[in-house]
This record gives C-alpha cells, structure tokens and sequence, in this order.
C-alpha cells in the first residue's frame, strides 16, 4: 500500500491476543506498529513516539478507551491523531461517547479485516489532506504578508519619488515661464538657465530609470542578453561617461585591470549599469581632491570568479545603514558632498543584478575613510 509506508499506528487493547491479530493484520499491509495494553501506558508511549493513528480498545481496566482519548486529546501536539474505536460494545451510547471523547470512527467486534484498513486508509488519507490545506494556507498567508510588504514599499517609493521630483519639475517650469515673461539680457544668462534646465531634466529621468527598473525587478521579469565582454573596457566606457562629473568635483579615477580576467559572459547593459551605479555613488559621496579607484582580478579565495573592487576615499558609509544598504527602502537615501540628491534605488538595483548573473556583492566602509565595493562575477566555463 503506497499510502501506509512507514506510517506508524499504535494498538491500544488489555487483550495480547487483539493485540497480536491486529499486529499481524497492520504489518503485512505495510505499517509500523506500537502496543499498549492499557490507557496509561498508551499515555506514556505518546510522550516518546506519536503514531500516525490510533487503534483504541474501550473496555480496559483502570482507564477505558473513552477516558484515554479525552486526556490524549486535551494535549495539543496530540490533537489532531486520528483515533478509532474497535469495540465489542456495538449500543449507540458507546459510539456516541467515542464520538464525544475526540473518535474518528467505531469499528465494532468481531471486525472485518478489509474494513478496518479501508477506514485506517481513509482517515489517513483525511489526515495527509489536512496537513496540505494547512501548509498550502500557510503559504497563501506568506504570500499575502510578501505582496501587502511589497505594496507598502510601492506605496513609500511612489511617495518619496513624487516629493524629489517636484523640485526639478519646479525648477524646469519655473525657469520656462521665467524666459517666457521676461527677455534674457545675455546669451550667458540664458546659458546658465538652459544648463539647469538640463541638470533638472537629467535628474528626471534617473529617477524614472530607477522605478522602471525596480519595476522589472520585482516583476521578476529580467531578461538577461549574455554575451562575451571584456571586462576592463566595459568598466572604462562607463568611467568615461562619468568622467565630467567627477571632474567637475575634482575626484581622480583610477583603473587596474588585470590581463588575467578573461572575457565574461554578461549583459553588458545591465553590469554598465552596475558600475555606473557604485560610479556615481563613488563620485557623490567623495569629496574634492578624493580619489576612485576600481580594480579587476583573479583572486585564489575566490576560485571560478572574477574580483572586482570599486573603492573611494569619501565620507563613508554610517554603520547603521549597511544592513539595509542593498534593501529597497533601506531609509538610506542621503545627500552627496556637493548636495547631490538621488532615488535611493540605486543599491538595490546593484545587488539585483549582480545576482542575476549568479554573483554576489558586498561592501566594507567605515564613516569619515570611504567606502570599498566589493564584486565576484562567475567565469565563463
């Protein structure tokens, strides 16, 4: 029987002989089996082993079966065994206080073979199913929990984004209604007015690429387009992408890429990303005269993986926001040296996609001595 391997039943009788007829009947179907020939001992052999379910005499000395089932039903863990009656006593009042007692069932003597294992597999059966409801309604209730969890974090990013962007939209409307109302008195002016139109739209934008790809993150939709990369010339391009802003903080970039990395299979737009993310970062949080610097290896700790470092001697990373530095809402949201302002996405976008190529990320920072990034992508094998 499929059903009743290593199911354990426990024979509760003050007859040997029920005792070893049953037995008998239980091994050859395939269960394992326990015996007690009174209530108490039946007690006892509960607290050292629980059965799957109990077969219980009711006509035994010092404890009937009715008493047996009330007391092994008032302990929690022992609650939900499943428990039938095999009893001579076939008068409705006897089934009724079986049923009372906390009985599955009564079988009365002499029984049928076939019909005690029927119902034995049925009320196993019965068992099994409850446990899957319980466990599939534990998982809907975890599923639920996760999706209020992630609504609420919607709901805190939506709020936060919308409060940061009013002020570069402010700052864009305000500047146009300024050259619509009044005439510019030089071509620098209007310069100047055009640049901090550009800045404000430029942070637009960042944050809108921000919550679209948190978007496809949490939808678990990423799609990866993996292909052979050279790693040490991705990592240049994005440094020169982000060279006038770190010019323009007087920040030095440095790159040491080792000859030993070899090609990677990546998302070259993805891991861009990453860098460009712990770049910019880099760049905000490291003060005038500081310095960047990115490295790329073959570590002997790390076997199989590429290890990169993207290091700076900034402002540091307080202690307590590194638990949550990689968390969506990780209240890690701060301003740069310069006052520069960000979506506070930017990290978790980081770790997502570090993982998505089966890597790993993590940091080392202490406050006031900068920061160091720390990266393992896979080889290509």
């Amino acid at each position: 029987m499929g059903s009743s391997e290593k199911k354990s039943i426990l024979v509760v009788d003050d007859t040997q002989q029920n005792v070893q007829v049953l037995s008998q009947m239980l091994r050859d179907a395939g269960y394992s089996v326990m015996a007690a020939f009174n209530g108490k001992d039946a007690l006892k052999m509960l607290e050292r082993r629980e059965p799957d379910l109990i077969l219980m005499d009711v006509m035994m000395p010092e404890m009937d079966g009715f008493e047996t089932t009330r007391q092994l039903k008032s302990v929690p863990r022992w609650n939900e065994i499943p428990v039938i009656f095999l009893s001579a006593l076939s008068d409705t009042e006897s089934k009724l206080r079986a049923f009372e007692s906390g009985g599955v069932d009564y079988i009365t003597k002499p029984f049928q073979q076939q019909e005690v294992l029927a119902r034995m597999e049925l009320h196993l059966s019965l068992r099994e199913l409850q446990h899957e409801k319980e466990a599939y309604i534990h998982q809907l209730q975890e599923k639920q929990e996760h999706l209020q969890k992630l609504n609420n974090e919607k709901d805190e990013v939506l709020s936060v984004l919308s409060h940061d962007m009013r002020n570069p939209l402010g700052g864009i409307i305000g500047i146009v209604d300024l050259l619509r109302s009044e005439p510019v008195d030089s071509p620098e002016e209007l310069e100047t007015m055009l640049e901090l139109v550009d800045v404000s739209a430029k942070r637009l934008l960042h944050m809108v690429n921000d919550m679209l790809d948190i978007a496809i993150i949490e939808s678990n939709s990423i799609k990866l387009n993996r292909v052979h990369t050279d790693l040490g010339a991705l990592i240049n391009e994005v440094m020169t992408i982000h060279a006038p802003a770190a010019k323009n903080k007087n920040v030095t970039f440095e790159l040491h890429h080792s000859p030993d990395v070899p090609p990677l299979m990546l998302d070259k737009s993805k891991i861009s990303q990453v860098f460009g993310n712990l770049i910019s970062n880099a760049i905000k949080f490291t003060p005038s005269q500081g310095a960047i610097t990115i490295s790329t290896e073959l570590n002997d700790d790390f076997p199989g993986f590429a290890f990169i470092q993207v290091q700076d001697t900034g402002i540091g990373i307080p202690e307590t926001m590194l638990p949550r530095l990689f968390d969506k809402m990780g209240d890690h949201q701060r301003p740069g040296t310069d006052g520069e302002v960000g979506t506070g996405l930017g990290m978790p976008i980081v770790k997502r996609y570090v993982e998505v190529h089966s890597g790993v990320i993590d940091v080392n920072s202490r406050e006031g001595e900068g920061s160091t990034f720390m990266i393992l992508l896979p080889l290509d094998t």
